[in-house]
């Protein structure tokens, strides 16, 4: 039974205006309240309830579609999609929420290509904050991505809807859920029955939907991923005018190991936090004051002689050689004190090392069983050049013996990516970086931890000796540089 044009709902609080669509086992309606208010009301499709299929499943699928309502009811935020009441017409549960004038995300990237990079990422943290409010209700949406993300015309406002696989959630114990997922936007544990659970499911949705509207496509489902036919592609590769944090927020977002990714949605959202947007939302309407000018001119500075710039000075650079061999971004290099090396690290997982005079490629460091398993962020040569130490978003550190490429050791102890490294000038000492806020102090040459810092309250971007060693400076996502006295060790 479809309902129909002017038919009242509920004793007459509701008069339907038309039917919206159908897909699945649901159907929604335009309809308006007592108070004349449009509303969308989502009930079961009839026909599929008698299908001889569905027909035995009948009363689990009505006390679903109602588990749903419920859901969506306790979740009160102002990018969630609002419930306005619960209530059965006839043998049909139905569910009352209001109506987003707009259109979803998925449209909206067929309709105008991909989105800026700030407009994204507002529309993103929008959405982040909505999805901390449902974490603390101990639920998991489980099926975000552009279509289940409305924007309110005229407004730069996102909101979440589509509660339909909503599922409680106790953070890392094997839970038994239904297998639902929407390719390229869920993680791997929902392609499994049962698999431990917590918000990294979301963030991994997050990340790809993130992904999908700064490149104008829907990333490698995981499933394809984890057979290992074909990697993600870092979306910096498609659009390379979004930002490296950006770039690496996604791809740490969506990395397949779930320890690996940031286990809550304010972790990831913390990895954007060096990201600005603008000031002015960008799909607000801005009408201008009518003193006000539309066209904004630098005021004119009188012109004065200037001396010719040195321009020889600058025509002695050149471009020597180009070095090729990586399959992804390059986002780390360092040359040997002896100046006849260059190690690079790449997203492709690969360390590389090449002959600085040739360019010719002598080795790739790393393997199946040595290498780092996801992105090298920072390579750097010790003192002698006889050791080149790598950091990634593993979070490990590792040691390699430049004259036959050996793995030496593998330093543990970080919880997060390790961005930097610094060997001290004597080379007895390597200083690590790394998001989980610490700076880790390493003993040369066996890898020995000596101490850590926690000074910084985010990610620790940059660390660098001074030329006598007795002072190590950082830099952090949290806006600080720090400056820690190791003179001690000489001392001790």
């Amino acid at each position: 039974m479809v309902w129909n044009p002017g038919q009242a709902l509920f004793g007459g609080r509701y008069i339907i205006e038309r039917k919206l669509g159908e897909g699945g086992i649901g159907i929604t309606y335009l309809a308006k309240n007592e108070r004349n208010e449009l509303r969308v009301i989502k009930t079961l499709r009839e026909d599929i309830l008698n299908h001889d299929t569905w027909k035995p499943h009948q009363t689990k699928l009505k006390q679903d579609f109602r588990d749903e309502a419920v859901r969506l009811a306790v979740c009160r935020h102002p990018h969630i999609v609002q419930i306005e009441n619960i209530f059965d017409e006839g043998n049909l549960p139905c569910m009352v929420i209001e109506y987003i004038e707009g259109e979803d995300l998925g449209n909206r990237l067929q309709r105008m290509g991909v989105l800026s990079e700030v407009e994204a990422l507002l529309y993103m943290r929008q959405i982040g904050d909505a999805l901390k409010v449902i974490h603390s209700k101990g639920l998991l949406h489980r099926d975000i991505k552009p279509r289940n993300i409305m924007i309110r015309a005229g407004k730069s406002e996102a909101v979440l809807i589509d509660f339909g696989i909503a599922r409680e959630f106790i953070p890392n114990i094997i839970q038994r859920h239904t297998v639902y997922r929407t390719p390229g936007f869920a993680p791997p544990e929902q392609y499994e029955l049962e698999a431990p659970r917590g918000e990294y499911i979301d963030v991994y949705a997050l990340a790809a939907t993130l992904y999908s509207l700064v490149t104008g496509v829907t990333p490698r489902s995981a499933e394809d991923r984890r057979r290992g036919s074909i990697p993600l592609e870092p979306p910096k590769s498609l659009n390379p005018n979004i930002s490296d944090e950006v770039n690496q927020a996604i791809m740490r977002g969506m990395n397949l190991q779930s320890h690996l990714r940031p286990q809550s949605v304010q972790e990831w959202l913390d990895l954007l936090d060096d990201v600005k947007l603008s000031e002015t939302p960008p799909t607000q309407v801005l009408t201008p004051h009518a003193s006000s000018p539309t066209n904004h001119s630098p005021p004119h500075k009188p012109q004065r002689p200037t001396a010719p710039a040195p321009v020889a000075t600058f025509q002695r650079w050149q471009c020597v050689r180009t070095l090729r061999g990586h399959s992804s971004m390059v986002v780390a290099v360092a040359i040997s004190s002896d100046g006849r090396a260059i190690a690079s690290g790449s997203n492709d997982n690969t360390i590389k090392l090449w002959r600085l005079e040739t360019g010719k490629l002598l080795r790739t460091l790393g393997g199946w069983f040595s290498g780092h398993s996801s992105i090298v962020h920072t390579v750097a040569f010790s003192p002698d050049g006889q050791t080149l130490a790598s950091g990634g978003t593993d979070g490990m550190v590792k040691l390699w013996q430049m004259r036959t490429g050996q793995l030496l050791h593998t330093l543990t102890g970080n919880s997060g990516a390790v961005w930097s490294l610094a060997f001290s000038p004597d080379g007895k000492l390597l200083a690590s970086g790394s998001y989980d806020r610490t700076i880790k102090l390493w003993g040369m040459p066996d890898g020995k931890l000596l101490s850590d810092f926690t000074g910084h309250n985010k990610g620790v971007r940059s660390v660098a000796f001074s030329s006598d060693g007795q002072i190590l400076a950082s830099g952090s996502a949290d806006k600080t540089i720090k400056t820690l006295d190791y003179s001690f060790h000489s001392k001790s």
